[in-house]
C-alpha cells in the first residue's frame, strides 16, 4: 500500500505556473499510489459549489478526478481556506471528511492522525470563534448563495486577512520549539494514542521525533509548495517527508 500526503498547494487562478506544476505531479505520482490525501488549503480560497463552475481550478479538478478513474483513492481534508465542500464528493469523486477537522487512522500498523492544522490552534480565543462562526451551516448556507462575484471578492478579503494573521505568526520565534503555539494539542492527540500526527497549514516542512517529552511519537510537518513540491510519501514501512525546488 503506498500512500501519499500533502497539503498547503495554494492553487489560484492568478498563478497558472503552480497549477501545471500540480497537474504534473499528478500525472507522475497518482499511478504509483493506492490513495492520497489533501490535508486543506489545496485552493486559495473556494467559495463553495458555485466555484465548481468556474474555470479558476477546473485543470486540476480534472486532475483529480483523472487520479481517481485511474484507480487511486483521494480523500480531501477542509483547510481554512476551502471548507465550503458540500456537495463536493458527488460532483468530483474526491472522498471529503465528514469531520471537516480531523481524520484518524492506521497506516503501515502505526496510529495516526490527519489535520490541516489549524485545528491545533486551541479553541480559544477570538481567531477561533471567527472560524467557528464562518464555518457554521447557516452561514455556509448564506455564503453559498451570494451572487458568484460578490462571494469571490469576499473569499480573496479573508484570504488577505488570513495571511496577514499567518505572515505574524511565522515571525515568532518559538514558533516549531517543539512545534510552538500548538503544542498543548499536539500533546493532546499523542495522549489519546496517537503515535504519529501529520499535519499541514504552517508551510514549513519539519520531520520532529518525540516532539512531546516523555511520549514516543512523530510529528510530520507538510511544507507548502512556495518553493516546489511538498509531501509525505508512506511505503509499506518506509516514511519520506519530500520537500524542495521543482522537480523537471
Amino acid at each position: 500500500m503506498r500512500r501519499l500526503f500533502f497539503s498547503d498547494v495554494h492553487l489560484s487562478p492568478a498563478n497558472q505556473a503552480r497549477t501545471r506544476q500540480f497537474v504534473r505531479f499528478l500525472e507522475r505520482e497518482a499511478p504509483r499510489c493506492d490513495e492520497l490525501y489533501v490535508l486543506g488549503d489545496l485552493f486559495d480560497y473556494w467559495i463553495g459549489p458555485k466555484h465548481l463552475r468556474l474555470p479558476d481550478y477546473r485543470e486540476a479538478i480534472d486532475a483529480l478526478r483523472a487520479a481517481i478513474r485511474g484507480g487511486t483513492r483521494v480523500v480531501f481534508l477542509c483547510g481554512n481556506r476551502d471548507f465550503y465542500t458540500r456537495g463536493f464528493t458527488e460532483a468530483t469523486g474526491i472522498e471529503v471528511v465528514p469531520e471537516r477537522i480531523v481524520h484518524r487512522m492506521d497506516v503501515a500498523g502505526r496510529r495516526v492522525c490527519l489535520c490541516h492544522g489549524d485545528y491545533l490552534e486551541g479553541r480559544r480565543g477570538l481567531g477561533f470563534a471567527i472560524q467557528r462562526f464562518i464555518r457554521s451551516r447557516p452561514v455556509e448556507w448564506a455564503w453559498t448563495r451570494l451572487p458568484t462575484a460578490v462571494a469571490c471578492l469576499g473569499a480573496r478579503f479573508y484570504r488577505w486577512l488570513s495571511s496577514r494573521k499567518k505572515g505574524r505568526q511565522e515571525q515568532a520565534p518559538d514558533h516549531l520549539a517543539p512545534y510552538g503555539l500548538f503544542a498543548p494539542q499536539v500533546a493532546a492527540e499523542f495522549a489519546r494514542g496517537t503515535e504519529i500526527l501529520i499535519s499541514g497549514h504552517v508551510h514549513r516542512a519539519q520531520e520532529i521525533h518525540d516532539p512531546v517529552p516523555g511520549t514516543p511519537g512523530i510529528l510530520y510537518i507538510l511544507g507548502d509548495w512556495s518553493d516546489g513540491e511538498s509531501y509525505l510519501v508512506v511505503d509499506d514501512q518506509t516514511w519520506c517527508l519530500h520537500h524542495g525546488r521543482n522537480r523537471p
